[in-house]
């Protein structure tokens, strides 16, 4: 079976070989063991060993603790630096005083990588603090680059990559645009988890995107977490994805799911660190009259959002098309943003609201979204507020102009 290149796994090779533990997380089923592989395959075979902590052997010898995990790791007689891959390492019991030892006194000698779902429960589940000693590298589902690339497109994916959605330029790829837009729609509708994408047939699709549903969202996230009220959980989750892109009122969703607000705001924390769900906090300057407090919410893969509301109807049939369309435009905007880049969205008290702010040291980017063309007074208004700031729209219908940039030349 073929494995893919993942767009994070330039940023991994980079950073391989310094002493840090380096942690890979991401939701279930998004690729994390396949990343994995793939940078096993470039090692030497005698030098790097894999552990899968949901194999009870494999548990057991993390269980028994450092002096033991040593003694196995000198018994393998490594001829150089060896590299350690452990995957699904929320198992262990407590692993945090074995990574501190190992990475303040054998980092020449091995190099830990590692696999979780959630930095909240690393935080919680490990004793020790590992400030100093780790790295983060974070996997999402595919981007449209690497969707492509799974599809077999791989000219368009490169291309794809290669784009700065915010440089007004002539589109290199608009020869392929309806093929483009074609993949597009799939992909809104079934999502970028791996094994979707590579599914060939729809009822496997349907099928995988529930089980990761049933097993990970509506189960294993409440157990990492440890969340109580089972069916207020659930029915929060899906009422999330109803309102995916819209703002928040937290005291009429407390009211809704039966939950104290406190709870709810916890278990919205939950399904944001398992990387379900991402929510964004309203753009401001000094102004009064700009939006302050309430958040917006966007699932991190549309067919789960899809699944959780049991529509996969075509996007010609569907009234929730501009919300999948501006879903998608924040992951490709989270998947390819900086450590110091923040993302926002901005709305007045008159009801005035453009989509995404950027943030990024001294540069602010506006950024709306249109499934067709509409008015563009919003952008307009916020320019007036803010002149430095550079606007854009991405639109799925209308064509290159001075301030527009078409979808095909923003995907990436």
């Amino acid at each position: 079976m073929t494995v893919y290149k993942r767009n994070v796994e330039d940023e991994l090779l980079r950073i391989l070989d310094q002493p840090e533990a380096l942690f890979i997380l991401g939701a279930r089923q998004v690729g994390k063991t396949s990343l994995m592989k793939r940078i096993m395959a470039g090692l030497d075979r005698r030098n790097y060993l894999y552990f899968d902590l949901e194999h009870p052997d494999n548990l057991d010898l993390f269980d028994k603790g450092l002096n033991e995990f040593l003694a196995f790791l000198k018994y393998q007689n490594f001829t150089q630096k060896a590299y350690i891959f452990i995957d699904e390492v929320q198992y262990a019991k407590d692993f945090s005083g074995m990574i501190k030892y190992l990475v303040d006194h054998h980092s020449a000698d091995y190099k830990l990588i590692l696999s979780g779902s959630s930095s909240l429960q690393i935080k919680q589940h490990f004793k020790e603090s590992l400030v100093g000693r780790k790295r983060l590298i974070e996997l999402y589902p595919l981007t449209f680059s690497e969707f492509c690339l799974f599809k077999g497109e791989d000219k368009i994916a490169s291309h794809l990559k290669d784009l700065n959605p915010f440089v007004l330029d002539m589109d290199p790829i608009r020869f392929e645009r309806n093929k483009i837009i074609k993949l597009l729609q799939e992909y809104l509708i079934y999502g970028g988890f791996p094994k979707v994408v590579l599914s060939k047939n729809i009822k496997d699709k349907y099928a995988i995107l529930k089980d990761i549903v049933d097993s990970y969202v509506l189960k294993d996230i409440r157990h990492i977490f440890k969340l109580e009220k089972v069916s207020e959980f659930n029915h929060l989750t899906k009422l999330l994805a109803a309102f995916s892109g819209k703002e928040l009122n937290l005291s009429q969703l407390a009211t809704e799911t039966k939950l104290h607000k406190k709870t709810l705001e916890h278990y919205l924390k939950s399904l944001e660190h398992g990387y379900i769900v991402r929510t964004i906090q309203p753009f401001y300057s000094n102004l009064s009259s700009e939006l302050r407090k309430t958040p917006k919410c966007y699932f991190l893969d549309t067919g789960l959002r899809n699944m959780l509301i049991n529509n996969f109807n075509d996007l010609e049939f569907r009234s929730d098309r501009g919300e999948l369309l501006e879903t998608f435009v924040y992951t490709q905007l989270l998947k390819k943003a900086g450590e110091s880049t923040k993302i926002s969205y901005w709305k007045t008290k008159s009801k005035q609201e453009i989509d995404f702010i950027l943030q990024e040291e001294k540069k602010l980017t506006a950024v709306e979204v249109k499934w067709n063309d509409g008015s563009q007074k919003y952008l307009k208004k916020f320019k007036q507020t803010y002149p430095d700031a550079e606007t854009f729209v991405i639109s799925l219908k209308q064509e290159f102009s001075r301030e527009r940039t078409i979808l095909p030349g923003y995907l990436s």
